[in-house]
């Protein structure tokens, strides 16, 4: 079998890679094809100003994963994180980019998809002809803290200690009248305070989220299968919530699947995994992995980054905002592609990483790729080397262009 230099990996094995691009060289010419590991686990994080191809590049990958050999993308899974409702378009030819496609030798066309969202948006999906499912979280898989943060309380605010008490009395699973329910019959709790915690809880039950029974994860994740959660109809804080449950329940799950699969190989047999290896990519990162405090974050960064490599958890980030971003986040990624950059505080973010094996900074190297939308600095610790290129032209529609008013 041919041997190459792949990204993310030590070896030129030429197999489960991705194929995202070309070498870039200064005057604009293009080389070899540059490949991307997808066959183990990675933290790669994606950045750049806004209109320079960060969700591009995002779906490029994932582009690439739907086109893996057959007897490999089956064992994967990949979930994508769409916070403006973007990805759609993914079902769809890039009729757009036809010409370049040639260029590349290769044709329009799109992927299969499968969207959780919003009631109105799964009509509006049907509609076009993509397979769409309402999003449903079960109302037990809910913690206090997740309540304070949907509501933007405290877990010391007494209206939180009333659902908290609530919620340790429940039994298995229950809905939101069945939370609302107990809360009445708590004779501890005067008329006035149950009636807040019950209007709280009615404002949750408007958005149609959460509801007795709801989505496994198991029908999210599946594999060789693209499953895009659309959260764009939701504020940042539901968002933050729904990302925070269904990363922690894959993470749960997956660490279930390795203990199977390694008592499986002890005893010489083979199992069927429920819940496959799972790539999940969040767009707009910046709103899940702050600075600050935040709960997705805390199953993201202390699960996934810190755990993720042995169960078998993967992360494609993408973010215009780096120094939004909790620092961790970059000593995790194992990949960075940074296209262009202009904001100091963004490049300083980078350049505090700055490899040791690398003879310039981070930030220095994406001065000198330029304005030309679709070239990217990429940072393999793998390997720990450098690169620039160009990022292949997409099969399927880019949903993530800005509007004009020259139509």
């Amino acid at each position: 079998m041919e041997k190459v230099y792949i990204l993310g990996r030590r070896n030129g094995i030429k197999e489960g890679v991705l194929r995202i691009g070309r070498y870039y060289a200064i005057d604009g010419s293009l080389g070899s094809d540059v490949y991307l590991d997808g066959l183990k686990p990675h933290v790669i994080l994606i950045c750049g100003k806004r209109g320079y191809g960060k969700s591009y590049t995002m779906a490029t990958i994932i582009e690439e994963m739907a086109m893996m050999e057959e007897n490999l993308k089956k064992n994967i899974g990949i979930i994508i994180i769409d916070t403006l409702g973007i990805f759609w378009t993914m079902a769809f030819p890039n009729k757009k980019q036809e010409e370049e496609l040639k260029k590349w030798k290769m044709d329009a066309k799109g992927i299969d998809i499968k969207i959780f969202s919003s009631p109105e948006n799964v009509e509006e999906y049907k509609k076009k002809g993509i397979p769409a499912r309402e999003l449903v979280m079960k109302t037990s898989e809910l913690a206090p803290y997740h309540w304070a943060q949907l509501f933007g309380l405290s877990l010391k605010d007494y209206v939180m200690a009333v659902i908290a008490r609530a919620i340790d009395r429940m039994k298995g699973d229950y809905s939101l009248n069945d939370l609302i329910n107990e809360i009445s019959k708590d004779e501890k709790v005067d008329e006035r305070t149950k009636a807040i915690a019950e209007n709280f809880l009615n404002m949750a039950k408007s958005w149609n989220l959460f509801g007795k029974d709801g989505i496994e994860i198991k029908d999210i994740v599946k594999g060789g299968k693209i499953s895009i959660i659309d959260l764009s109809p939701y504020g940042e804080e539901i968002k933050v919530v729904i990302t925070a449950i269904i990363a922690r329940k894959i993470f749960e799950a997956r660490v279930k699947e390795r203990k199977k699969y390694e008592e499986a190989l002890l005893k010489g047999g083979k199992i069927k995994e429920e819940v496959p290896i799972t790539w999940l990519a969040i767009d707009e990162a910046h709103v899940f992995l702050p600075n600050e405090k935040s709960i997705s974050k805390d199953v993201l960064i202390k699960q996934w980054m810190r755990q993720g490599r042995q169960p078998g958890v993967a992360l494609l980030l993408a973010t215009q905002r780096v120094a939004s971003m909790d620092e961790e986040v970059l000593s995790h990624a194992d990949i960075i592609i940074s296209h262009r950059l202009t904001a100091q505080d963004d490049i300083d973010a980078l350049n505090k990483v700055r490899p040791t094996y690398m003879h310039e900074s981070i930030g220095e190297a994406v001065r000198r790729i330029g304005e030309e939308r679709g070239v990217a600095v990429i940072i393999d610790d793998v390997s720990e080397s450098m690169h620039v290129i160009k990022v292949r032209p997409r099969m399927s529609w880019h949903g993530g262009e800005e509007p004009s008013a020259k139509h």
